[in-house]
């Protein structure tokens, strides 16, 4: 019994598998195809050290994405900190008054971290206003930090 139809690739076939046409990467280049190195504010993943440090070297660059790499390893080290900065406080004046540059410094950080990680997601920025309402905007919050990025480009970059 013959049939058309072959189940595997045959020598020589180029395409896509299962009958769709072959891959054809994104045009205009735009270092979104499958396989490429994404930067930091394209969303590529990094490690605990990038993440810090490119937070801070981006601390007032709003636009971008972030992936939820970079997002949750700078909340690890916004919590370390902070933890650090109440121990100071504790000490006296002296501590509190660092304690308060420290801390104005690390929410500056995490807020352009915070809209870029939502523009990741394909979400505006404007949903961090969220955070006034403390319990359910929080958990809103939450879920939108916890999607993974859009692949590709979406309207944020």
């Amino acid at each position: 019994m013959s049939s058309p139809y072959s189940p595997y690739p045959q020598d020589g076939d180029q395409g896509g598998g299962y009958g769709q046409p072959p891959y054809q990467p994104y045009p205009g280049g735009s270092g979104w195809e499958p396989g490429t190195q994404q930067g930091y504010l394209q969303g590529g993943p990094v490690n605990f050290g990038q993440a810090v440090r490119e937070a801070f070297r981006n601390i007032f660059t709003y636009n971008g994405r972030a992936s939820r790499s970079a997002h949750w390893w700078f909340f690890l080290f916004y919590f370390i900190i902070g933890t650090a900065v109440r121990y100071l406080e504790e000490t006296g004046s002296a501590g509190l008054a660092i304690g308060s540059i420290i801390g104005i410094v690390m929410i500056l950080t995490w807020l352009s971290l915070a809209a870029r990680r939502l523009h990741d997601a394909n979400h505006s920025a404007f949903w961090l206003f969220l955070i006034l309402f403390i319990f359910v905007g929080w958990i809103w919050l939450l879920v939108y930090y916890l999607q993974p990025g859009t692949p590709g480009p979406n309207r944020f970059g």
